[in-house]
Order: C-alpha cells, then structure tokens, then sequence
C-alpha cells in the first residue's frame, strides 16, 4: 500500500522515525519535511527520513495527501491553522501528540470540510530528541492511539492503516479518556522521575547508582516538551499526582504503624502488576 505525498512537520525523534520507517516499507511515494534550519533538512535528508525538505509549512503541504504534525504539543494547533487552508482537498492532517482533548478540539473546530483530520498518538520514544536518534523500526509493537471523529470514517482508516503497516498496535477512544490514561501511564511518571532527582541531596547524588539511574531515566527529557505537556493536561495530571499522595501517605502510615504484613503486601502487590505487563509484552515483541 503506498499513502502517496506525506509531508512531516517537524522531523525529529518521532517524525523523522515516521519518515524512516515509511521509506523502509516503501508506504510513500515522496516523503517532504519542515525544519527550522537549512542544517536540519540537509540532516535529515542524508539520514533518508525525507526525500525534500522547506523552512516554509506552507510550501510543503500543498501537494501533500497526509500532512503529520510532529512538533511538541504547543506548536500543533497554531501550525494546522496555518496550514489548513492551503492543504489540497481530500488529503488528511493527523498529528502524534500525546496530549490530545485541546488539540483535537481546537483543529477541529477550524478544518475544513474537504479535509479530515485525525488526532494520533504513538506510545513510543526515548528521553532523547532529534533526528539523529530516529529509527525506521521505533513503532514495532508499539501502542498508537487514534482519536476519531464521527465524520472522517475514510480518514480514520487510512490514518490506522499507515500506523499498523508501520508495526504499531492501533487503539481507538475518546480524546478525553486518552488524556485521563496518558496523565497515569506517562506524564505522571516523568513528573516523579523529575521530582525523585530534584528531591536527593546534593552532597548525596555522588553515590547513586542503577536502581536510581532506570528510575529516573525519563528525567532527562526535553524540560519545554514537558512542561507544555503537563499544561495542555493539567486537570488530569493533578488528579493522577493526588492518587499517588494517597498511596505514599498509606506506605507512610505503614512505615510508622511498623506494619511490615501490609507493607509487604503492597510491595507484592506492585512487583506482580509491573511483571505481568512486562512480561507480556516482552513476549508479545518476541513473537515478531
């Protein structure tokens, strides 16, 4: 199957990952992307994640059948205003933000009607960003959320197509519910990876080791991604940072109480949940 003209805005770790993978299983006829320097197309060009790239979103859409926003989640909704008149009829704009309710809201709200637009997002990455770190096979055995709208049935699955000819794993469901999990599963992890490092004494970071360094690795992500991450969901964020006070403060009675039976229960408790969805999914990319 091949999606024709996909334009990438924003080549970076996901997008250029896009790219990669979409010339690797030969999906696209011509794949053009949109940089902020000249240095970034001629990167990513040699990288072969884009056959032409432009400093000008405008200039690049034009011709596209599928237009991806790849940027981070504060760009996405001023540059598909600025691109959604200029975009061809019967093409889509999809997007791979991980926050999704404002943005799915807010574009559609200006699409046109000889477009589609679908809001996706593919649970995958690193603490890493640029192109440099993009990989042809990052998406598989992922998870790709797809957020639909009730009038862009062809749109929705043509977009599923793309993901899971890219070895993605599609899910559908509302953009609200996706944030609601997302602010569990991803945000809130990066936030105590982040508060964890920022909570250790200074004259003690010196004799850290591994068991901190897996802990926190996420840490080491893009603070300005996160930051405008953690604003586009910030009700479901507070919501998930006020369960985990409630299980801290229940270890803490625990602690206090001296109640090693319940405490160990819980630390049993947490060891068979992560196993049994690590595990699976260890097994799960074994058998591809």
């Amino acid at each position: 199957m091949n999606f024709g003209t996909v334009c990438i805005i924003g080549p970076g770790l996901i997008g250029g990952s896009i790219g990669l993978c979409l010339k690797k299983r030969n999906l696209a006829s011509k794949i053009i992307g949109v940089c902020h320097r000249t240095s970034s197309i001629e990167k990513a060009v040699k990288m072969q994640a884009i056959d032409a790239g432009f400093l000008n979103a405008n200039e690049a859409v034009k011709d596209a059948d599928i237009v991806i926003l790849a940027t981070s989640v504060d760009k996405i909704i001023d540059l598909a205003k600025e691109i959604i008149p200029i975009m061809k009829s019967d093409s889509i704009l999809t997007d791979v933000g991980s926050t999704k309710a404002l943005i799915v809201k807010q574009i559609t709200n200006n699409i046109r009607e000889d477009i589609a637009f679908v809001g996706a997002h593919p649970i995958a990455g690193s603490e890493q960003r640029g192109i440099e770190v993009a990989l042809p096979d990052l998406f598989e055995g992922c998870t790709c959320i797809i957020t639909p709208l009730k009038n862009s049935t062809k749109a929705v699955e043509t977009i599923s197509t793309m993901w899971q000819l890219m070895g993605a794993r599609v899910k559908f469901m509302s953009p609200e519910q996706h944030d609601e999990i997302l602010a569990s599963v991803s945000h809130l992890p990066h936030l105590v990876a982040s508060c964890l490092i920022n909570s250790i004494k200074k004259e003690h970071i010196n004799y850290v080791a591994s068991g901190l360094r897996d802990t926190t690795r996420i840490a080491s992500g893009d603070p300005e991604l996160w930051a405008n991450i953690f604003d586009q969901n910030r009700d479901n964020v507070i919501k998930s940072i006020e369960q985990l006070i409630t299980e801290l403060n229940k270890f803490k009675n625990d602690l206090i109480n001296k109640d090693a039976s319940t405490l160990l229960d819980k630390l049993k408790k947490a060891k068979l949940i992560r196993d049994s969805v690590f595990n699976n999914n260890s097994k799960d990319l074994n058998k591809k």
